[in-house]
């Protein structure tokens, strides 16, 4: 066996002895100090700076970009949405819009909701006479006109549009009465800008419908404090919006609820030119209810929306087609199906009969596919708008379940074929959904 060579050879070849490991000597204060105070002093200080600078971030994002990070307070919303720059102002309406969705305490502050429904309320009144004057000389305006007036006019638009989606994110309802106000709205803005703030308005209202559960879900203590927030405003002079708000929670704790005049705003609505609105007052429907004479009028209402002849669809498809620029377009082949199709999902997760015919065209896959399309905007080929169909079929079925759940006597074996059909679906979604209905249906 060859041996090993030594590590450093000496040039007269003699090899120098294996020094072995180094000699191990226990570190000393300052290497402590310099391995691991350091270090720590640096994270102390960043944690310190963290802890304090981080208001100072905050007031700097505030200043130069008009926005928070984080969670803000309603003084800070307030003061966001009270500033002279409308950039600051929309940006702060559009946050806070975002914040109310996650934050309970905020959506059930019924004082800050107060406060929005009162600079709406302002806002619309400052804009009131400039939309006035822009929807009466509108048709007599060259196109170069109306641009320079939509860009004064289009801030203040956009900013109320804000203020009205906030005010239906929040527990309490003190702004319903504004917002059914602009819901049924129908002079004092031209055309587009009319139907526009209408539609936003009945979405709102349709949140507001679905947020008035988070409140009944709030602890007892909260609750109170609320009602007592709104007694109080109540007692300091703002008794329209405070004291309808406060009415209307203590009647819904004592088993009285009512519609909060929702059961006009749809009937309103529903007879609209626009579909859009009848669209809206159909899905609106499905949050709201009432005695039973405000019940009996949005039953009527929906009865007659599921046989919708799709008046002004054919506009509106005008409109959508000149202000888009996408290289498709979706079709709907049955005049007036969009309206029905929400009519009698309103109706059934009511409880309230709906015409097994419409129940079972809404949960034909192949039929759905026939009538919802996409075509190419040239006039290319078609092919089903297959997303909107599984959406329809999905709510379809959790409408018909919530219809067995509140009305078991209702016979609706006609139904079976179709929910046989679905529950070998291949989208597994629609399968689910429907062999769940199978076994509800199944054990009444």
């Amino acid at each position: 066996m060859p041996s090993v060579p030594p590590l450093n050879p000496l040039p007269d070849g003699e090899a120098r002895a294996n020094p072995g490991l180094p000699t191990v000597t226990p570190p000393s204060g300052s290497m402590f100090i310099r391995l691991f105070g350091v270090p720590a002093l640096i994270v102390g200080g960043l944690v310190l700076l963290l802890i304090v600078g981080q208001p100072l971030v905050g007031k700097f994002s505030r200043y130069f970009l008009g926005r928070t990070w984080g969670s803000a307070s309603p003084e800070q919303f307030l003061r966001d949405l009270d500033n002279n720059n409308k950039e600051v102002r929309w940006r702060a309406a559009n946050d806070l819009a975002q914040v109310l969705l996650r934050d309970d305490a905020l959506a059930s502050d019924s004082a800050f909701a107060l406060q929005l429904e009162q600079r709406l309320r302002r806002m619309l009144d400052s804009s009131a006479p400039f939309e006035k004057a822009y929807a009466e000389h509108f048709a007599k305006l060259a196109p170069d006109e109306k641009a320079r007036e939509l860009a004064q006019l289009g801030p203040d638009r956009d900013y109320i549009l804000l203020l009205v989606q906030c005010l239906g994110h929040f527990m309490v309802p003190v702004g319903a009465s504004v917002l059914e106000e602009l819901a049924m709205q129908q002079s004092g803005l031209e055309l587009r800008a009319l139907s526009a703030r209408r539609r936003q308005a009945l979405w709102a209202l349709a949140n507001l419908g679905e947020n008035l559960k988070r409140f009944e879900k709030l602890p007892v203590e909260r609750q109170e404090a609320v009602l007592s927030q709104l007694e109080a405003a109540a007692g300091e002079g703002q008794v329209g919006a405070a004291k309808e708000a406060l009415a209307y929670l203590k009647n819904r704790q004592a088993g009285r609820p009512s519609a909060l005049g929702m059961d006009r705003v749809i009937e309103k609505c529903a007879d609209a030119e626009d579909p859009s609105l009848r669209e809206l007052a159909a899905f609106a429907a499905n949050f709201w209810s009432g005695d039973a004479e405000e019940n009996a009028r949005i039953e009527k209402v929906l009865l007659r929306l599921c046989d919708d002849p799709g008046t002004g669809e054919e506009e509106l498809a005008k409109l959508e087609d000149e202000n888009t620029d996408q290289e498709s377009r979706k079709i709907v082949k049955k005049p007036g199906f969009r309206v029905q199709v929400n009519a009698a999902v309103a109706l059934a997760r009511q409880g309230w009969k709906v015409r097994p015919t419409l129940l079972q065209t809404m949960l034909d896959e192949e039929e759905l596919q026939s009538i919802f399309v996409v075509q190419a905007k040239n006039g290319g080929a078609e092919r089903p708008d297959q997303a909107l169909v599984v959406q329809i079929l999905l709510n379809a079925l959790k409408a018909v379940a919530e219809l067995h759940r509140k009305n078991p006597q209702l016979d609706l074996s006609s139904l079976r074929p179709n929910l046989d059909k679905l529950a070998h679906n291949p989208n597994s979604a629609v399968q689910t959904e429907a062999g769940r209905v199978v076994l509800a249906l199944s054990n009444p």
